[in-house]
């Protein structure tokens, strides 16, 4: 308890961690994996874990792909009237052929007889892919409330450009794709993937100024678009990195027993990730840093991840486990890592973590959160959830929580949206987060006996 009180109060009274927080969301912004500003991240992180005195600062690579960077977006109605449309190009977009001024070509739903009876005009075609849009995400996940899983989508989604469609439009020249998003308000999902040789420009459009453009066309009136994409692909290193770094354990009976910390240092490209998952990173850095700062001699070595490639399938941290925990090579090392704790979904404050239906482990969590139930972390949820980083390690065997945090409008405005700032986030509630997650981190090192490990799936589940 004299540790807890010496942690609560460097993490509020001697707190860094909004210096953290604003230099990744302000100073280095949105960070796509591999981009030119992922790697500045990459080696902000180390620098920044070195100068706190932390031990085995690297970073660990892994294939991935080219980085991307968007250098210039424009999209304006001209015609009938002129109006700024809201939109963004969708990740690893090429750049259009120059400013392209044209009217669009509307073939809601991409249907297969359309599409052949444009074959041959759609060459440099500002070409508008879906239906008019009438779903939007309007509802956020409920916290704790048992298995969770994201807003489940209307039938009347935007039209998907698979492998196959894309290399169809970029047969026919296409010179760009515009199609409305699941937002509103002006809220833009943007999300994306290198399509490689069969990429088409693509802009993501706010659904109502796509559904105007798509009523007046409706309604025979003329209109004319003008959009340009300025975007670049860095090939130069197809690898992409984890950053690691710890505290050592220091007693020599289970110092090489691994608790560890983690959140994803990438984001997307249309806000600055300040709600993912700019507040894990902090939330993470700063727990380390309070404990390195007490000068906490733990018993088992306390290791800090922050993941590349999570958006594009939890690359980094299966990529982790795959080198240093899966198979027979890594039987040992996985006996020895005890527990791992993920910081993602929602923002915080963090009021318990996820158990995945591990009833020990929460028991044992219940006691851990006493200390800090002032703090509001009072609810070690027995349910599940997906989606991120913790699954890579429950998939071999080794236990693996992800913090409970608030989502009142996270789903909504910030999850991968052009609204994911840092006015989202409130100060005391990064503080709060690093205070409970340094405190759970403290007891999970200093424990008697193993920490408990997930219940093996049942005949019938696999």
């Amino acid at each position: 308890m004299a540790v807890v009180e010496k942690i609560k109060a460097e993490g509020m009274d001697r707190s860094k961690v909004l210096e953290t927080f604003d230099y990744l969301t302000t100073v280095i912004g949105p960070r796509l994996t591999n981009s030119p500003a992922h790697r500045r991240a990459v080696t902000w992180s180390q620098d920044t874990a070195k100068t706190w005195g932390m031990s085995n600062v690297h970073a660990e690579a892994f294939q991935f792909g080219r980085g991307w960077t968007l250098d210039k977006v424009t999209v304006e109605m001209i015609e009938p009237r002129y109006m700024p449309l809201v939109g963004y190009p969708k990740g690893w977009s090429p750049a259009t052929a120059g400013r392209l001024v044209a009217a669009p070509v509307w073939l809601p739903g991409l249907d297969a007889a359309a599409l052949a009876a444009q074959a041959g005009k759609l060459h440099g075609a500002i070409l508008m892919t879906s239906p008019i849009q009438s779903y939007a995400i309007r509802a956020d996940r409920p916290a704790a409330s048992g298995d969770l899983k994201p807003p489940q989508p209307a039938p009347a989604r935007p039209v998907q450009l698979n492998a196959e469609r894309l290399a169809q439009l970029k047969a026919e020249g296409v010179g760009v794709t515009i199609e409305p998003n699941i937002g509103e308000h002006g809220t833009v999902f943007v999300t994306g993937r290198d399509m490689g040789a069969n990429s088409v420009p693509s802009i993501v459009l706010a659904s109502e100024h796509y559904n105007l453009v798509a009523r007046l066309l409706e309604q025979k009136v003329p209109v004319k678009l003008a959009v340009e994409i300025q975007s670049r692909f860095h090939e130069d290193d197809a690898r992409t990195h984890n950053v690691i770094f710890e505290i050592p354990g220091t007693d020599n009976a289970v110092k090489d027993e691994i608790v560890m910390v983690g959140a994803h240092l990438d984001s997307w490209h249309t806000g600055t990730g300040a709600t993912d998952n700019a507040d894990g990173v902090a939330t993470t850095m700063e727990a380390m840093r309070i404990l390195k700062a007490l000068g906490v001699r733990p018993r088992r070595t306390i290791r800090a991840a922050l993941w590349a490639g999570e958006e594009q399938g939890l690359l980094g941290s299966k990529a982790y486990v795959a080198e240093h925990l899966a198979g027979t090579k890594n039987t040992a090392a996985r006996d020895k890592f005890s527990v791992y704790f993920n910081l993602d979904n929602g923002f915080p404050p963090i009021s318990g973590f996820y158990m995945e239906g591990n009833e020990p482990a929460r028991v044992i969590m219940t006691e851990w959160l006493r200390p800090v139930a002032a703090l509001g972390a009072i609810m070690p949820s027995p349910g599940h959830i997906g989606a991120t980083d913790h699954l890579s390690f429950i998939e071999v065997g080794i236990p693996g929580f992800q913090a409970v945090q608030e989502y009142i409008g996270y789903d909504v405005r910030t999850h991968h949206t052009n609204m994911d700032f840092s006015e989202r986030i409130a100060p005391d509630a990064l503080k709060q987060a690093s205070v409970v997650m340094a405190t759970v981190l403290y007891q999970a090192a200093m424990r008697e006996g193993t920490f408990p490990r997930p219940a093996p799936p049942s005949p019938a589940a696999k």
